[in-house]
């Protein structure tokens, strides 16, 4: 393969994807990818710091403070204050921000399942190699 075979293919599976496509979003979600995730990333492992929010999602500080405002305009997320330290604040999900994040992972699943299924039990192995390396390189690069 070559890189404009490699620059087809990826640009076919972003089509594909549809994430320029709004109607494609997860059924009841108008969300951008990164709410999606930080939605995804509050909902296991919260209460944390917006810090470890930005590295968790590879974006910069100023980016996540940004998302959050955003997420706290929806009602979805809320800032509570650092037991151990009163400076600081961690950032949880609201009540209706778990019932959001709840809502995304069972569509997602759903999806994810049906696009599985699809899949012959070689392709499925392929597509992991496949996308796992394809992770590793692009963190590298």
């Amino acid at each position: 393969m070559d890189s404009k075979q490699l620059q087809e293919l990826f640009g076919e599976f972003l089509h594909a994807l549809g994430l320029h496509r709004p109607e494609q979003v997860p059924t009841g979600f108008s969300l951008t990818l990164s709410e999606m995730f930080a939605l995804l990333a509050l909902s296991t492992e919260a209460p944390m710091s917006q810090q470890v929010l930005a590295e968790q999602l590879h974006l910069k500080k100023s980016t996540v403070s940004r998302l959050i405002t955003h997420l706290e305009q929806r009602g979805w997320v809320k800032r509570v204050r650092d037991l151990h330290d009163t400076r600081m604040f961690r950032l949880q999900l609201s009540d209706a921000g778990h019932e959001q994040a709840s809502h995304l992972v069972k569509s997602l699943a759903e999806r994810h399942q049906r696009l599985l299924a699809a899949l012959k039990p070689d392709e499925q192995e392929a597509l992991a190699y496949g996308l796992s390396a394809l992770i590793r390189v692009l963190r590298t690069v």
